[in-house]
């Protein structure tokens, strides 16, 4: 695993700033493919990123769509992440009875590359005081 490299800035002026705050509550209940199941390597080790495709445009408490700072629309997406395990040759994988494991059966799949296009419920998940969007 690589170690992350941080470098020193000198920024001219910073202070407190206001970014609305999104409300994903209209998301919650709604129905999603999934278009990506990823490996990655993280910080703890080898994990599965699944996501769904785009819910709509993200929305602050106002109902107001927010913008990146190139102005582009920011679009809603559930996620839900696996850690993945190495056994003693080395070997990355889950176990059956794992949370990726057990997910898999849901879904009726083998592996979760297979999940793309499989049909999902969008929940929310809370964590200190916002929620995020994830799928049963």
């Amino acid at each position: 695993m690589e170690e992350e490299t941080i470098k020193p800035v000198e920024l001219e002026e910073t202070k407190e700033i206001d970014l609305p705050r999104a409300d994903v509550t209209s998301y919650i209940g709604k129905k999603a493919k999934i278009m990506s199941a990823d490996t990655f390597e993280g910080k703890y080790g080898y994990l599965v990123k699944v996501l769904t495709e785009d819910l709509g445009p993200l929305l602050d408490a106002t109902g107001n769509e927010i913008k990146d700072a190139n102005g582009v629309v920011i679009q809603a997406r559930a996620s839900k992440i696996f850690g993945l395990k190495s056994d003693a040759s080395g070997k990355v994988g889950w176990t059956k009875d794992s949370k990726l494991g057990d997910f898999l059966k849901k879904y009726g799949v083998s592996h979760f590359k297979e999940l793309v296009g499989k049909e999902v419920v969008v929940q929310g998940q809370d964590n200190e005081g916002r929620t995020f969007l994830t799928f049963l």
